[in-house]
């Protein structure tokens, strides 16, 4: 069976986005696998792949990291499951892929960077708290004033998703594909690190994620 390290935070917590989309894509394309909590004092636990981050899909012959190079890795070994419907799928998920993890994540964070450690226990704490405040050159705190704003930007910037959900009823098409679960993540991120009110109620994208949410919780491991 697939073994997906998968990070991990207090009481278990699973809130990696790229975890989260390789997680529901195996889920969707009903893919046996089992978890691997990794915490993020844990890396000595991932030393065999020769690098830090996870996710990382352990099978028989070896591995492969990095959610996009595992949704490959997957299209290419499960060829019968048609991860990537057609070259357009493709093209488009690496397109999701790009966008969400260098657009979307980072207005993300400014909204939830305060609230992490909360999910967090021990020396987890700690470091994300100084790996963090390194990175962006001061406090977790300092993106609070702008969460009101940075909320309207998100809102603002997946308004083209919005309208192909309203059209579709899923980005992938009338049913959940890998460009459902290549956002999933973004949306799952928030739901589980943070109190606040990501999208309206009525936002048809809200929708959306509930329905994702159902599934993603057929096989929690």
């Amino acid at each position: 069976m697939l073994k997906l390290y998968d990070l991990s935070g207090k009481n278990d917590l699973r809130f990696s986005p790229p975890c989260w989309n390789v997680k529901l894509c195996l889920i969707i394309n009903d893919i046996q696998f089992k978890t691997i909590p990794i915490k993020f004092s844990d890396k000595n636990k991932i030393a065999f792949s020769k690098q830090e981050l996870v996710p990382i899909l352990d099978y028989k012959d070896g591995f492969v990291n990095d959610s996009w190079n595992i949704i490959n890795w997957l299209n290419k070994n499960y060829s019968e499951k048609k991860i990537f419907k057609n070259h357009s799928s493709k093209i488009f998920s690496y397109y999701l892929y790009l966008w969400t993890s260098r657009q979307l994540l980072p207005i993300l964070f400014k909204i939830i960077a305060h609230e992490i450690p909360n999910v967090l226990e021990a020396n987890d704490i700690d470091y994300y708290i100084k790996t963090r405040e390194k990175r962006i050159n001061g406090p977790i705190t300092k993106f609070v004033p702008m969460i009101s704003s940075s909320i309207e930007e998100f809102r603002k910037s997946i308004d083209p998703i919005r309208k192909i959900i309203i059209k579709n009823g899923y980005i992938g098409g009338e049913k959940p594909g890998i460009e459902d679960c290549i956002f999933f993540g973004n949306l799952k991120w928030v739901d589980v690190c943070s109190s606040c009110n990501l999208l309206k109620a009525e936002d048809p994208v809200n929708k959306w994620y509930k329905d994702l949410l159902k599934i993603s919780n057929k096989q929690i491991s």
